[in-house]
């Protein structure tokens, strides 16, 4: 069985005025954070859309006591790999690295490995709570205008995962020195720079498509969040805007969370009966 399909709403204007969302109902409503897939058999998969459509994936999870990774290869090759810590034992499920090689990359994979992680844990362990916490090789600066983990921010939002940062009382009007837009490149998508008066003193930010959670290309959202913090406070609370690069699930999250990972109704009351949310 494939990752489930995402539901959302559509941008109906360059900058939409988004208000908070009813809380999502107790009934499982399947959603997709990654490409579909199916099983061909307990260790292998097959890629149904996205750029990979078609092509095969043995897929290997191996759990340790305080650890845990899974691989995909393609006949025989490492495809990616992503790699958990168990802290603490038996209970807490931090993803801290997730990596894909260069031919592979845009093409999902770290959504198929981490959803099917996530689901071997929480199958495994009485309860269960979820961070994401990348590896870095550098620590940020003030001067910092790049974004870093897009794609496993991406896969956060998709998740219900919030930034374990206290973002939105860091990006308060009285907190904020000055914003700027930062110009897409490349694989880049446009940012918001947002300096700030305290730790960590910049932030850089991305804003999601609530259709598909997929980065805006277009900069003029960013200009106008830029001059309208409101919005700024508002697209946070939606989860459409990624600022930060470490996220945890919250009680607000937990129902997407449960959707996304969840196959039917009976699994998602098993699921949501083990999560303990931070």
């Amino acid at each position: 069985m494939g990752i489930p399909e995402t539901k959302g709403d559509s941008i109906s204007s360059p900058l939409p005025n988004y208000e908070m969302a009813s809380p999502e109902t107790r009934r499982w409503t399947p959603r997709r954070i990654g490409p579909r897939f199916a099983w061909l058999d307990h260790d292998n998969i097959l890629i149904i859309d996205g750029p990979l459509s078609e092509r095969r994936f043995e897929v290997g999870i191996d759990v340790l006591p305080d650890s845990a990774v899974v691989r995909l290869r393609e006949d025989g090759n490492l495809a990616g790999a992503a790699h958990i810590e168990r802290s603490p034992v038996g209970r807490g499920i931090v993803l801290s690295n997730a990596a894909v090689g260069p031919r592979y990359r845009r093409g999902g994979l770290a959504a198929v490995m981490t959803w099917c992680v996530f689901r071997e844990l929480l199958a495994m362990q009485e309860t269960a709570t979820f961070r994401i916490r990348m590896t870095r090789s550098i620590k940020p600066r003030a001067t910092d205008t790049q974004v870093r983990n897009i794609g496993i921010g991406i896969i956060a939002a998709r998740l219900g995962l919030r930034p374990e940062l206290p973002v939105e009382t860091l990006v308060r009007e009285d907190n904020i020195i000055g914003t700027s837009a930062i110009p897409g490149g490349g694989d880049r998508p446009p940012a918001l720079r947002i300096s700030l008066r305290s730790y960590p003193f910049v932030l850089v930010a991305v804003a999601l498509s609530p259709r598909d959670m997929k980065p805006l290309l277009d900069s003029l959202p960013y200009e106008q969040l830029g001059r309208d913090g409101s919005q700024i406070q508002n697209w946070l609370r939606q989860g459409v805007l990624l600022a930060g690069e470490d996220y945890c699930l919250d009680a607000l999250g937990v129902d997407r969370f449960v959707n996304a990972l969840a196959t039917d109704d009976e699994e998602a009351v098993q699921f949501r009966s083990k999560i303990r949310p931070l």
